[in-house]
């Protein structure tokens, strides 16, 4: 019994289906054979060893190895690991195009992976980077809230401090006026007999007291010329202790010709002025006199204290000059 095949059923057997296409993926080089694979099988198929190979070669016996490991050195060209493997599949019997396409798809293969690598770490910080921001937004969100609690607190408090304390002033206002009324006497009426012997009285006292302020008038108007000289001398002698005190203010202008080390103080003990200064530089300083001032090289010192010029040449080069400002002589 046979079984009729109609040609377009061979057709369709021989011919692959669209799911079963030529897949040109580098995961299809990735199990392919790898070119020190091919090599080294080739070599133990010949029954040859690494030793001879190298010697064949020229090449050390660890680079046969590495060859036949997969492991290439990747600071050398590639054109030398290309030479390398083609006379390796030369002295084997290996094609050349075959070691050679092996060794591309290689290379293709350890890029992807390295992309493949990349695009998951890239993948990750992001996704760490995504939490980092939704943890700044919920901190950010709960410092405004409590922010806000706050504000709305010490608004109420504020409020309620208002609205219950009666302003200080009112009250001294108050007690006052209450002090006035009760302090006051009440007056009683008084009939017109009274108040006429009222004026009288009145009058017999203004007179008294005219003749009074006609006997004393002299000895006041002497006081009071005495108080006013009095005033007078303590207020210049407030003045003159100003103007002396101004004048102790004293003004000292430094310039150095070359790197210097100074140290000054004041008549107050302050010291206003030390270290090294260098040439060029020129100091203005002010303190009470007199100053004490000690200079390391006083030859490269110029001085002028209160516009005038202090005079150098009285101390020795090289030599530290101790003095005071102004020098007394």
């Amino acid at each position: 019994m046979t079984n009729d095949v109609s040609p377009a059923s061979k057709v369709d057997k021989e011919q692959p289906s669209d799911n079963t296409e030529q897949v040109t993926d580098l995961d299809e080089y990735m199990e392919m054979l790898s070119p020190g694979a091919m090599l080294g099988e080739a070599r133990k198929a010949l029954s040859l060893s690494q030793e001879f190979i190298s010697s064949k070669l020229n090449l050390k016996v660890g680079l046969v190895q590495d060859i036949e490991n997969d492991i290439f050195d990747p600071s050398m060209p590639v054109t030398f690991n290309r030479g390398y493997l083609a006379n390796y599949a030369k002295l084997v019997g290996v094609e050349v195009e075959d070691v050679l396409a092996s060794y591309d798809a290689l290379d293709a293969a350890t890029i992807q992976r390295s992309e493949m690598l990349s695009f998951s770490k890239e993948t990750s910080k992001q996704a760490e980077h995504s939490r980092v921001m939704w943890l700044s937004y919920l901190i950010v969100a709960i410092l405004v809230g409590l922010t806000v609690l706050w504000w709305l607190q010490e608004s109420r408090q504020q409020a309620n401090d208002s609205s219950g304390v009666i302003p200080s002033t009112v009250i001294a206002q108050a007690e006052d006026v209450s002090d006035d009324v009760a302090s006051k006497p009440i007056e009683p009426a008084l009939s017109e007999d009274q108040e006429l012997a009222n004026d009288d009285a009145q009058l017999g006292e203004n007179e008294v007291g005219l003749t009074l302020d006609t006997m004393t008038k002299p000895l006041i108007s002497d006081e009071n010329t005495n108080i006013e000289v009095l005033t007078n001398v303590e207020v210049n002698d407030v003045a003159q202790s100003t103007v002396v005190e101004a004048l102790a203010i004293s003004t000292a202008v430094f310039t150095f010709k070359g790197d210097c080390w100074v140290n000054i103080y004041d008549a107050t003990g302050e010291r206003i002025a030390w270290g090294v200064k260098k040439s060029g530089y020129v100091m203005t300083i002010q303190g009470k006199a007199p100053l004490r001032v000690t200079v390391g090289k006083p030859e490269l010192t110029s001085i002028i204290f209160n516009d005038q010029p202090v005079d150098m040449s009285a101390f020795d080069i090289g030599n530290i000059a101790k003095f005071n400002l102004p020098i007394v002589e």
